[in-house]
């Protein structure tokens, strides 16, 4: 079932139910992720168990090495 949510800043429709899902859906590796649900900063063990609802706010950032 897809569900809107709204993903850095942009309304989008989802299959995934948890957090992990999601990124598993849109490609993501979750070790190179930051992951903000609803305003709070989530560690990567919180990921599965974080339930996606419709019209969540999602922000990931991808974090890159570099100088």
């Amino acid at each position: 079932m897809t569900q809107p949510i709204e993903l850095n800043g942009k309304k989008i429709l989802v299959e995934a139910s948890t957090l992990l899902e999601l990124l598993k859906e849109l490609t993501l590796p979750i070790s190179t992720v930051l992951v903000e649900h609803n305003g709070v900063a989530l560690l990567r063990h919180e990921l599965e168990k974080a339930v996606l609802k419709a019209d969540d706010q999602v922000e990931i950032l991808t974090v890159a090495a570099g100088g």
